[in-house]
């Protein structure tokens, strides 16, 4: 299996090594990732602006560093870079969490696997939730602590060891890679939950504010907004991704955008992958 591996958070975020260690177990892995951190990209693209891409090495292993978007990444990957098309993308590892259709929208990490649907490809986006000083620490320097570099690790092997069961069992290998679906995974800060993966709906969870003004000496007409913490819109049905993260357990959901197409559902291949999540 061909495995091309992106992110958003460029090739300085330690998760995406999780990402790569794990998948190389796999199958064949190409890295294509951003030269800098695309967060809230979604599945934008660049247009007014030559993409550059720099070959070098990451983790031991050939890779390829993108200037643009995590979409560009998968673009230039499948159509320019790689040999052959992969049989699967994988992007992530990303700090913080993608639940909710309000951050799914918005996730330069599950962009990257739209891109990579719409070009017939199927998708894998995993999504690590932070605790605060996790979330400081990452955003002042990339760094995680050791200790819970640890945990990360364990939490996702079990997870993605979880999935793949289901993904790439004799029973649905061919449906999944048939199906140009992206599988959204998120994993919570402490995996507590025994059946470690359960199939949870995109909630409607949604964010209201998102900038702060900040004082200007330019005057006049001019006024600065920058990005701030983010205000979150929650839902609580129990069932969702996100009630069911907070509850200590992982979750998985099928976002297909041919949905948006002529009213397509969800193949009945993939609906039964995603019944087999079921504890």
């Amino acid at each position: 299996m061909k495995i091309l591996i992106t992110n958003d958070d460029s090739h300085r975020s330690p998760l995406l090594e999780l990402a790569v260690e794990h998948y190389s177990r796999l199958g064949e892995v190409s890295l294509v990732v951003p030269q800098h951190e695309q967060s809230w990209t979604g599945k934008s693209m660049t247009r007014f602006s030559p993409v550059h891409v720099q070959k070098g090495e990451l983790f031991g292993r050939s890779a390829s560093f993108v200037s643009g978007t995590p979409a560009d990444c998968v673009n230039v990957a499948v159509h320019n870079l790689l040999g052959s098309r992969p049989d699967l993308v994988v992007s992530g590892i990303n700090a913080g969490f993608n639940m909710g259709l309000g951050f799914v929208l918005s996730s330069g990490t599950v962009g990257a696997c739209l891109e990579a649907n719409l070009a017939g490809i199927p998708a894998i986006a995993l999504s690590q939730a932070f605790d605060s000083a996790t979330r400081n620490s990452f955003t002042a320097s990339y760094m995680i602590d050791a200790a819970t570099m640890e945990s990360f690790r364990s939490q996702t092997e079990r997870v993605l060891s979880r999935l793949n069961e289901r993904l790439f069992s004799p029973e649905h290998r061919q449906a999944t890679l048939g199906s140009p679906v992206t599988w959204n995974v998120n994993i919570p800060f402490h995996l507590t939950d025994q059946a470690v993966l359960r199939a949870a709906p995109l909630g409607k969870t949604r964010y209201g504010k998102v900038f702060h003004e900040e004082p200007t000496l330019e005057g006049g007409s001019v006024r600065v907004f920058a990005h701030s913490d983010i205000e979150k819109v929650p839902d609580n049905d129990p069932a969702c991704d996100s009630s069911l993260i907070g509850n200590g357990c992982a979750t998985v959901s099928a976002v297909s955008v041919w949905n948006l197409a002529g009213g397509h559902q969800l193949a009945q291949s993939t609906a039964s992958i995603l019944a087999a999540f079921t504890g």
